[in-house]
């Protein structure tokens, strides 16, 4: 009954001592010195104008760096280093039981940089904020570029180009200041629209035109940005459609060294780059010979009795003229021409010295004696056809086509089935013992000792293998009219149409064909075939060099680089181009429609370009997707199809999304929080967008961090609010903000408590316990401030080896509980204890105990001790349980002491 009574007294004793006062959430700045205040202006980068921006904001912070309240309200002093750039109010207050205050900042016309000051109570913060755009600064690594539509030009025309700075990983910039850059170039040839063009302060670009004279030949233009010494020069060919040479040609190129043989000598204009043209004025034409007699003179009198002139918008003239050739066999026979102003043109051809019918394939000598049979063979027949490569649209051009045999080596020595000895032509034989002695020892060169080229034609022998050799016809041949032997056809009758498809007249080889081509250009076949002998082909290319072939889709920020700004808009031009890549003069005016951006863009009559800024709500690049096709197609009647095309970009938003937390921990225990996102410029400075810019905003963690609302930042103002949730979970989210055409960016926010941190001891709680012998022990809750918390609720977990009973229980008044403990097996146990209690933090701890081996217990029975040394144990035991709760008591005793003492001073 006595031991009941003194354990009851010590009990007692105990709980009036644990007694402790609980705390509340509100603080009582007065008494509480361990905290600091936050001033957060965010965005801290302000566009200039008169203007009040809600972007200031004031906490008190604990010594965790967590908002926490006030339990009263709480004046704020503010000021600023210059009000003429951002004014604040002189006093704001923090009203009782409120995480923060915001308060606005008044900003002038004047930009610059100014600090904003906060104090309370003796502390003081502050932070600097910066309004308007005043940097004048540019990275270092700068390229200065210059850039144009195409390196060809036409005489007389005009075309844009621009210049722009990047950094060396191609980055485009835009200049925080006008820049000035300055051109030279070859004053003869062509000039920019202005000596000096300026890319405008907030630009990335500057453009202007560069206009070409009447003279042909490579310019250059160059750039020159003389403050940080960067230049760049190009150079740019000039070119004319406008005639500047002739061409002749000659066909057919083997013709039989006799009498009356024509010729079609056909001479065209060209321009700078050879493309045929047409000639704006009569050019009169003077041809010669290298062969005076007979060819020369006949010419010559061609000239003077006909006057031949390539006539005023036609590209050519056909001369047919007979000559008599029967006493020359000659190769390389040269026909010129020549027009003053544009120089001299030739062309070749040979004469044969053996006429062969094709119908027989009957042979006569030069000699006009002709041989039936003896030395004809079996000749393969062909039907060939020549022209020019290139006509041009809307003319009158010519072919020829020509009756042919094909020198076949092999049947060259033999005998044919009637048993008869083939010969050759003994100028054109293999080997050299058929020549007489006398022939060996002249001075004589024979074909045999020639190369092919060199040889003359005496005969088809002297052909390599598969050869053309022209053959006569033995009766004329025509191409309209009741019997039709020959049949000339186009490919394209809109390319190119077929006027008179012409006649071989008999004991001729050739035959000429008169085509009109059409305004439409392309490729085109002119086939021919003859009754009884085979079909030829020739493909040309009628091209119109001033006809538009491509409308091209011009970036004045690189080859590849488009940059666009936060509302979708976007700079482009559209260049017209002639074939040579040269930009077009428009006759009439073209339309063209821009897709996926939906713009309607026109280039007008004698124009070669157009300018428009594109905006489309299709246009919309993600951060994962940095490229973009834009495809045009012109629009109207009778387009042309093939001017349709398209070209792909790499992306360059102008501005980014950035967001910021006015304090680095957010209160897990406050649901009210708020973040800031602004639009800005790749560098920085404030974007005003002029439409609504609707963000999209995500937590990755939605269980610590969740995010309400998207919020949509207003056209007029570079920044918005947006409430953010907290779940009372201790951790950390990444919140990711984007927008539709800007780079989005992401933050990592930690969430804390401003409440007092829940600690956990134990007392009575032995290092070694035995296997399954039962001990009791107690658990202490304090907080932070060493303060027993009674009424926490303690939640025990163990593992299989170890049983604490209760695992779930409340502190007693004192923050103390006794729980019991029962060991099974070695070598040691561990259990888990987290604590819990309104107002504070939840708090957890591990204890880890080792376990003994059984061994034999003993008691005062068994030693047979008096029973009064029982008490006396007992006693003791619980003396020193006492001495360890005072002490524990003590230090919380001493702790509070300490903080009174620095409140007082």
């Amino acid at each position: 009954m006595k031991q009941k009574k003194l354990l009851t007294f010590l009990l007692t004793i105990s709980l009036i001592l644990g007694i402790t006062v609980q705390p509340v959430s509100a603080q009582n700045l007065d008494a509480l010195s361990d905290y600091s205040i936050k001033l957060a202006i965010y965005p801290n980068h302000l566009e200039a104008g008169i203007f009040e921006h809600d972007v200031g904001y004031f906490f008190v912070l604990s010594k965790q760096g967590v908002p926490i309240t006030s339990s009263y309200d709480v004046p704020v002093s503010l000021s600023s280093d210059d009000s003429s750039i951002a004014s604040v109010p002189n006093k704001i207050i923090l009203k009782a039981n409120e995480e923060f205050v915001s308060f606005p900042i008044t900003t002038g016309e004047k930009s610059g940089q100014t600090t904003i000051t906060a104090t309370l109570n003796g502390k003081t913060t502050f932070q600097k904020i910066e309004v308007g755009t005043d940097q004048t600064y540019l990275p270092d690594d700068l390229i200065l570029e210059l850039h144009f539509p195409t390196n060809e030009m036409h005489v007389n025309s005009e075309m844009p180009f621009s210049v722009f700075l990047k950094t060396f990983d191609g980055n485009p910039v835009r200049v925080p200041d006008d820049i000035p850059i300055k051109f030279e170039y070859e004053k003869s040839l062509a000039s920019p629209n202005s000596d000096i063009l300026t890319i405008k302060k907030g630009d990335y670009y500057a453009w202007g035109t560069i206009s070409t004279f009447e003279k042909t030949g490579n310019t250059f233009l160059r750039a020159i940005y003389d403050e940080v010494g960067l230049d760049v020069a190009k150079s740019i060919k000039i070119s004319s459609t406008l005639p500047t040479a002739l061409q002749l040609t000659v066909y057919p190129k083997m013709i039989p060294a006799e009498i009356d043989r024509k010729l079609d000598i056909f001479v065209t204009v060209v321009d700078s780059e050879g493309n045929p043209t047409k000639t704006p004025h009569d050019i009169p034409l003077n041809f010669f010979s290298s062969e005076q007699y007979p060819i020369g003179e006949k010419l010559a009198k061609v000239v003077t009795s006909e006057k031949p002139v390539i006539k005023k918008g036609e590209f050519g003239f056909l001369l047919q003229e007979k000559f008599s050739l029967q006493n020359l066999l000659a190769n390389d026979i040269l026909i010129g021409v020549t027009a003053e102003g544009y120089g001299t043109a030739t062309d070749v051809f040979r004469t044969v010295g053996e006429s062969i019918e094709i119908e027989e394939n009957t042979k006569k000598s030069i000699n006009n004696v002709y041989d039936f049979g003896f030395n004809t063979k079996n000749y393969g027949k062909a039907v060939s056809v020549y022209g020019l490569e290139k006509i041009p649209s809307n003319a009158t051009a010519f072919f020829t086509y020509q009756l042919s045999l094909i020198e076949d080596d092999e049947d060259d020595d033999g005998i044919r089935p009637d048993g008869t000895e083939i010969e050759i032509h003994s100028e054109c034989a293999d080997s050299s013992s058929e020549l007489n002695n006398d022939a060996l020892n002249s001075e004589i060169t024979h074909n045999t000792e020639l190369e092919p080229e060199d040889m003359l034609l005496y005969s088809i022998d002297c052909l390599e293998d598969e050869e053309l050799y022209p053959a006569q016809t033995g009766e004329s041949l025509y191409s309209d009219g009741y019997v039709q032997k020959i049949n000339v056809i186009s490919s394209d009758d809109e390319i190119g149409k077929i006027m008179d498809g012409g006649n071989i007249q008999s004991s001729y080889s050739y035959g000429t064909t008169q085509i009109i081509t059409g305004q439409k250009t392309g490729p085109l076949t002119i086939s021919t075939s003859v009754n009884g002998v085979g079909t030829g082909s020739f493909s040309t290319q009628v091209i119109n060099s001033l006809e538009q072939k491509e409308v091209r889709i011009f970036s004045p920020t690189g080859d590849d680089t488009l940059i666009f700004d936060r509302d979708g808009y976007f700079d482009v031009f559209l260049v017209a181009l002639d074939g040579s890549e040269r930009p077009k003069v428009m006759k009439d005016n073209g339309k063209y429609l821009i897709t996926p951006t939906n713009g309607l863009m026109e280039i007008s009559r004698g124009e070669t370009f157009t300018f428009a800024q594109l905006r489309s709500d299709t246009f919309d690049v993600s951060e994962q997707e940095t490229s973009v096709t834009l495809t045009v197609e012109p629009i109207g009647e009778n387009i042309d199809s093939d001017l349709e095309g398209e070209k792909t970009f790499v992306t360059w938003p102008t501005s980014k999304l950035q967001v910021f937390f006015p304090v680095d921990k957010i209160n897990a225990e406050h649901q009210e929080n708020i973040g800031i996102i602004q639009l800005v410029d790749l560098q920085g400075n404030p974007v005003i967008p002029k439409f609504d810019v609707k963000s999209k905003i995500t937590s990755s963690h939605d269980s610590v961090l969740q995010v309400i609302d998207d919020a949509v930042i207003p056209a007029g103002i570079s920044y918005t609010t947006f409430p953010i949730k907290t779940t009372g979970s201790i951790g950390a989210a990444e919140i990711h903000v984007s927008a539709k055409g800007v780079n989005g960016t992401s933050y990592l926010i930690n969430t804390a408590s401003s409440q007092t941190q829940l600690l956990i001891s134990s007392g009575g709680l032995a290092t070694e316990v035995k296997v399954d012998e039962p001990i009791e022990f107690r658990l202490f809750v304090d907080d932070e401030n060493a303060q027993a918390v009674p009424n926490a609720s303690l939640k025990i977990v163990t593992e299989d080896n170890v049983v604490i009973s209760p695992d779930v229980l409340r502190t007693s008044s004192d923050g103390s509980a006794i729980v019991s403990l029962t060991a099974f097996e070695g070598p040691s146990i561990s259990f888990d204890i987290v604590a819990t209690a309104e107002g504070y933090a939840e708090g957890q701890d591990s204890f880890t105990v080792n376990v003994d081996a059984p061994q034999q217990a003993f008691d005062a029975i068994d030693l047979e001790l008096p029973e009064w040394i029982i008490y006396i144990v007992i006693a003791g035991i619980l003396m020193v349980g006492a001495v360890v709760f005072m002490f524990l008591k003590k230090s919380k005793t001493n702790l509070e002491e300490e903080w009174e003492e620095e409140d007082e001073l």
